[in-house]
């Protein structure tokens, strides 16, 4: 369930920006919810601060640089965004993709050997034999400035894939 507050938000936002939102999230996590608009783009609502604070920061940076795609993965465009109600209006990508930078590090996070391992052997266990593709859009981020450690399915999706899940 969304925190009504942050549907309160987003229904300004709406109204602010002249733009229909469904009446329900299209989907919401530990971070945030999203829905749909009428100009075919995604509002993004965050629960804390710091999530919208890194995600609109990696957004902001790839959009200096006219980035729409890392390597093969397609990147939603930053439409806008509102500080007060901690909002980012999105384009809609198709797979391949990656999306979903609010648990990203804006520098290298310098993480124990071990903690760097088990995240390679989960990425290995999702993606298998397409882990390579990912890895390389991963490390493609990095000249943005972007440590993104938040790979798994549904924020990094492949064309034609049914990804593997935890037990």
């Amino acid at each position: 369930m969304v925190d009504p507050v942050v549907i309160q938000r987003v229904q300004s936002y709406a109204s602010s920006a002249n733009v229909i939102i469904n009446a329900s999230p299209r989907a919401f996590g530990d971070d945030g919810a999203i829905w749909d608009t009428s100009r075919r783009t995604i509002l993004k609502a965050f629960y804390r601060e710091a999530n919208f604070v890194h995600e609109l920061e990696c957004y902001q940076r790839l959009s200096l640089s006219a980035i729409r795609k890392i390597r093969e993965f397609d990147v939603p465009e930053l439409i806008n965004y509102d500080n007060s109600r901690w909002i980012i209006e999105i384009g809609f990508v198709s797979p391949p993709y990656i999306l979903d930078f609010g648990k990203a590090y804006l520098a290298d996070p310098k993480f124990p050997d071990h903690v760097v391992q088990e995240w390679n052997e989960r990425m290995e266990f999702w993606w298998g034999d397409e882990v390579k593709r990912v890895r390389l859009a991963l490390f493609a981020l990095r000249q943005y400035g972007i440590w993104y450690y938040d790979a798994k399915p549904g924020n990094v999706m492949l064309e034609h894939w049914n990804p593997k899940l935890d037990d």
